[in-house]
């Protein structure tokens, strides 16, 4: 899955892209999640006037599961993407985790003690 990336207030390079493409496909698609929709959303909040200022926003659409989105916040866009990848494929991970327990507790049989004997 090719993410669609939006930069507002920074400029991304070529090789910054290919690198939060090339990054969001190896911490993600590793893992064969079935994501239908990636969007990555960076962004600066002062401009030119320095500091920790930059986001990085994942927003991933699984079928049938809630949309999950990351926000990452720091100086470096490189280092912001990985952490936010890294963060989302848990979050990936606590959301399937719960969803299988819950379909597995919506078919257990009640075991009494008459069917023991």
């Amino acid at each position: 899955m090719k993410p669609t990336i939006v930069a507002k207030g920074v400029k991304l390079s070529r090789r910054l892209r290919e690198y939060v493409i090339h990054r969001l496909s190896l911490t993600l698609d590793r893992k064969h999640y079935s994501i239908q929709a990636m969007k990555v959303r960076i962004s600066d909040q002062n401009g030119p006037k320095g500091g920790i200022d930059k986001h990085c926003q994942l927003h991933l659409t699984l079928p049938g599961l809630p949309t999950v989105v990351v926000t990452e916040k720091g100086d470096d866009i490189a280092a912001m993407v990985d952490q936010a990848a890294h963060r989302a494929a848990q979050a990936i991970d606590r959301l399937l985790s719960r969803a299988k327990s819950i379909r597995h507790t919506k078919y257990t049989v009640p075991v009494t003690e008459a069917a023991l004997i």
